[in-house]
C-alpha cells in the first residue's frame, strides 16, 4: 500500500481514538482543560476526514478539465484544516472563560492525568510519523496533518500540566486558565495552516531556493554554450513542479543541436528538484531575437530581472 495512504488511514484511527479518549477523561474529571483538548479533536477528526478526501483526489491524474492535474486541493485542504482549528480555538477560550468565571469542581484527577499522558504520547508518535512521510513524499496534504497533530501534542501537554499543578496545589482555578493557554495554542496552529495555505495557492516560492535553481541554470548555460536565459518561472504543487523558462542560442545555430543542448539543460533543472516530477516548457529563441520583438514581452515581468517578493 502507498505510505500517504497508510499514514492517512493511521491519523483517521488514532484521531477517533483521540477524541474517545479525551471526551472519557473530560467527563470523568469536569475539566475545563480537558474539555478544551477534546474539543480540539473534535475538529481534528474532521480535518482529518476532509484530507484523507483530498489525499486521494490530488492523486487523480489529469485530465481534459484539470491539465495541470488536481494537486492544488492540498492547499485548500490545509486552509480548510485551519480554518476549523481557528473556529475550534474560539470556542475553546469561551469555555476557559465560563469556566473561570463560574468555578469547577473536579473529579478523579488522577485518571485524567494518566488518560492525558497516553494520549499526548500516542499523538507525538502519529504527528512525527505524519511529517516524515508527507516530507518524503512531497506530500502538503500529510505535512499539515502532521503538523496539526502536534500541535495537539502541545494542548494536551498544557492540559496535564493544568491537572498536575491543580493536583499540587488544589488551585483549581489552574485548570480554566490552561484551557485558555490551549485556545491560544489551537490558535497559533490554525493561523500557521492557513497562512502556509494561502502562500501556497499564491504559487510563492522560496527565495532561497529560486536564488540557487538560477546558479544551477547559470551554470549549465556557461557549460552548454547557451547564450543567456530569461524570463524563468515555476510553481510547486505537491510532488510535481511546473517550470517555463526561455532561453536564448546564437542565430546560426541550426534547431537540432539547440535542442540538444536545451535537453541537457533541463536534465540539470530536473535533477535540482531531487525526487519531484518535473514539467518544462522551453521556449527557444535566437540570441537577437529582440529585433523581432523590439518591444520585448511586453506585459510580461521578468521575476529574475525585478527580483522575488517576500
Amino acid at each position: 500500500m502507498d505510505p500517504r495512504r497508510l499514514a492517512m488511514i493511521a491519523s483517521l484511527v488514532v484521531s477517533a481514538v483521540m477524541l474517545s479518549g479525551k471526551s472519557f477523561a473530560f467527563f470523568l474529571t469536569h475539566s475545563s482543560a480537558l474539555l478544551a483538548d477534546a474539543l480540539e479533536s473534535v475538529v481534528h477528526l474532521a480535518a482529518t476526514g476532509f484530507a484523507a478526501y483530498s489525499l486521494w483526489y490530488a492523486a487523480r491524474p489529469a485530465d481534459r478539465d484539470h491539465p495541470y492535474g488536481h494537486g492544488r486541493i492540498a492547499y485548500f485542504s490545509a486552509g480548510f484544516e485551519g480554518a476549523l482549528v481557528f473556529a475550534a480555538s474560539i470556542a475553546v477560550m469561551a469555555s476557559a472563560v465560563h469556566g473561570f468565571l463560574a468555578g469547577e469542581q473536579l473529579h478523579d484527577l488522577g485518571i485524567g492525568f494518566v488518560i492525558a499522558v497516553g494520549l499526548a504520547v500516542l499523538n507525538l508518535i502519529l504527528g512525527m510519523a505524519l511529517v516524515w512521510v508527507g516530507r518524503n513524499h512531497h506530500s502538503l496534504i500529510l505535512v499539515a496533518n502532521g503538523k496539526h497533530v502536534l500541535a495537539d501534542v502541545w494542548t494536551t501537554l498544557a492540559a496535564i500540566i493544568g491537572l498536575g499543578l491543580v493536583m499540587l496545589t488544589g488551585n483549581v482555578w489552574i485548570d480554566p486558565l490552561a484551557a485558555g493557554l490551549i485556545g491560544l495554542l489551537i490558535m497559533w496552529s490554525g493561523w500557521s495552516l492557513i497562512r502556509r495555505s494561502y502562500l501556497g495557492l499564491m504559487d510563492r516560492v522560496d527565495p532561497e531556493q529560486s536564488q540557487r535553481l538560477v546558479g544551477v541554470i547559470e551554470s549549465e548555460v556557461e557549460r552548454l554554450g547557451i547564450s543567456s536565459f530569461h524570463q524563468l518561472r515555476y510553481r510547486i504543487i505537491n510532488d510535481q513542479v511546473w517550470i517555463e523558462l526561455h532561453v536564448q542560442v546564437p542565430g546560426d545555430m541550426n534547431v537540432t543541436e539547440a535542442h540538444r543542448r536545451v535537453t541537457k539543460l533541463e536534465h540539470a533543472v530536473r535533477t535540482f528538484f531531487d525526487n519531484r516530477l518535473v514539467w518544462i516548457v522551453t521556449h527557444i529563441e535566437p540570441i537577437d531575437h529582440h529585433r523581432a520583438h523590439p518591444h520585448e514581452h511586453r506585459g510580461m515581468i521578468d521575476p529574475l530581472q525585478f527580483g522575488t517578493e517576500t
